[in-house]
C-alpha cells in the first residue's frame, strides 16, 4: 500500500536499455527514498451496539466484547479502550464491557456507554474511534407488592345489600410485566365467609347479610402476590370493616308478665315495680323510654320515662279499687322508632284503715218488765270495710246495774236478772 511505505524502505532496480539493432547494453542502480508513514486511525465495526443484561447480575459479569480495528503497524496500531459509568466499565486492553455494580432496573432501566478506542500513533498524533453501547437492564422479579395503605378502614351499614362493593385495596409492584401484575386474596378474618375479594381488581364485596348484633367488626388480612415465577407475596394488608347499626330490633321486655302488690297506705313516690326492656341495637337505636297506656284521669301510678320504675302518684284505697291492669310501652330512639308493649297488673293490699260503722246511728226498743232473763231484745250490727275484718261488740256505758249483756261476736243483746 503506497500510503504505508516505510521511511527506511529502499528499492534497487536494474535497468536494461536495448535498442533495436543494437547490442549496446547499459546498466544502472536506482535508489528511491519512500514517504513517511501516515497514521490512519482506528474504527469500530458498527457505531452503535445494542445489548441486554438481567438486573442484579454480579460485578465482572461479561456484557459484550467490542472490537475496533486499526490498519497501522506497531504502536500506531495498538489500541486502548476506555469508557465507564456508575454501573458498567470496559477493559482497556481487550474491549470487554463488564458490570461494575449490580444493575437495578427499578433504579434505571437504560444505560448509554460511550466507548473510545485510542491508538498509540505519534504522527501526527494519536487517533480515536468512538462507539455507543445501548444497554437495557432486563427485569427480574425482585420486588414485593406494596399496599397503598398500611390499614384500610371502612364503615358499612348492617342492612347493606348483598354483592355491594365496600372498599377497594391496591398494591403496586415496581417490577414490570407479569412480575408487576398483582392479584389479591383474603387469608384470614373472613368470619362466616361474609366477604369476597376480586383477585384482579382488589374490590371487596359483601356476599352474605351482615348483622351488627352478631358481629360488629371484621379484620380481614389481605394477601397481594405478583405474577413472577416464583411469585412474591405480601401478607400485611389489613382491612377493618366496621358494621354500622341499623334500627332493626324492637325493644324486648324481660321478666314478663309484670305483676306486683302494694299496700294501700304506702306514701306517694313509693316504687312498686321495675319495668325493664332491652334492645339489641346500639346508641340511640337502643336508648329506650317508657310510658303507660290504658289509664284514666286520676290514675294512681306513674312511670319514670327513662328508668322504667312505676311509682305511686296518687293515694291508694283498696276499698275503692283493689286491682289495676294497664299497659306499658317501651320505645327506642331510632329513625324510625320501634316499640313493644306489655301488660302490668298491680294488686292493692288491705291495711286496717277503716273504723267499724253501725248500720244504725240509734237503736230504740221497748221491753216488758217481766221479761225472762236471757231474752234476746236486740241485735246491733257494725260493718268494717277492711278485708277479713272481724268486729267484736261490748257495752261500754249506760248499762245500769248490768241489766243487759251483749254477745261479743254477734252483737245480740239480752236481759239479765
Amino acid at each position: 500500500d503506497p500510503g504505508f511505505i516505510s521511511d527506511r524502505l529502499s528499492v534497487q532496480l536494474s535497468l536494461t536499455l536495448s535498442q533495436h539493432e543494437s547490442t549496446h547494453r547499459k546498466s544502472g542502480k536506482l535508489i528511491h527514498r519512500g514517504k513517511r508513514q501516515v497514521n490512519s486511525g482506528p474504527r469500530f465495526q458498527i457505531s452503535t451496539y445494542q445489548v441486554s443484561v438481567p438486573e442484579n447480575e454480579p460485578p465482572y459479569t461479561h456484557v459484550i466484547n467490542l472490537k475496533a480495528v486499526d490498519p497501522d503497524d506497531g504502536e500506531a496500531g495498538r489500541l486502548e479502550y476506555n469508557g465507564i459509568n456508575s454501573v458498567f466499565e470496559i477493559d482497556s486492553r481487550n474491549g470487554l464491557v463488564r458490570i461494575r455494580e449490580r444493575p437495578d432496573r427499578e433504579t434505571r432501566a437504560q444505560y448509554k456507554l460511550i466507548v473510545e478506542a485510542d491508538d498509540q500513533g505519534k504522527d501526527p498524533h494519536p487517533l480515536t474511534a468512538t462507539a455507543t453501547v445501548q444497554i437495557t437492564v432486563e427485569d427480574e422479579n425482585d420486588n414485593y407488592p406494596q399496599f397503598s395503605e398500611k390499614r384500610y378502614e371502612v364503615q358499612v351499614p348492617e342492612n347493606v345489600a348483598v354483592n355491594t362493593k365496600v372498599i377497594q385495596v391496591e398494591a403496586t409492584d415496581k417490577d414490570e410485566g407479569n412480575n408487576a401484575k398483582v392479584q389479591y386474596s383474603i387469608i384470614s378474618g373472613n368470619i362466616k365467609g361474609q366477604f369476597y375479594i376480586n383477585s384482579e381488581k382488589g374490590e371487596i364485596n359483601v356476599i352474605n347479610p351482615l348483622d351488627y348484633e352478631m358481629i360488629r367488626e371484621y379484620n380481614l388480612r389481605i394477601k397481594a402476590y405478583d405474577g413472577g415465577r416464583p411469585p412474591l407475596m405480601n401478607n400485611t394488608g389489613m382491612v377493618v370493616v366496621r358494621v354500622v347499626d341499623i334500627n332493626d330490633n324492637a325493644p324486648m321486655f324481660v321478666s314478663t308478665p309484670f305483676q306486683a302488690t302494694v299496700l294501700e297506705n304506702v306514701p306517694l313516690g313509693y316504687s312498686v315495680i321495675h319495668i325493664q326492656a332491652i334492645d339489641g341495637d346500639s346508641g340511640e337505636n337502643a336508648r329506650l323510654e317508657y310510658r303507660l297506656t290504658d289509664t284514666t284521669p286520676g290514675f294512681p301510678f306513674t312511670i319514670n320515662n327513662s328508668t322504667g320504675w312505676i311509682t305511686v302518684g296518687e293515694e291508694l284505697d283498696r276499698e275503692t279499687t283493689d286491682f289495676y291492669t294497664f299497659g306499658v310501652v317501651a320505645r327506642d330512639h331510632g329513625r324510625p322508632a320501634m316499640s313493644s308493649s306489655a301488660i302490668v297488673s298491680i294488686m292493692v293490699l288491705d291495711v286496717n284503715d277503716n273504723v267499724p260503722a253501725f248500720t244504725e246511728k240509734t237503736y230504740s226498743l221497748k221491753i216488758n218488765e217481766d221479761a225472762v232473763v236471757g231474752t234476746s231484745v236486740l241485735t246491733v250490727t257494725a260493718v268494717d270495710r277492711d278485708i277479713n275484718s272481724v268486729v267484736t261488740y261490748q257495752i261500754f256505758s249506760g248499762n245500769t246495774r248490768n241489766r243487759f249483756s251483749i254477745t261479743s261476736q254477734s252483737g245480740c243483746s239480752a236481759g239479765e236478772s
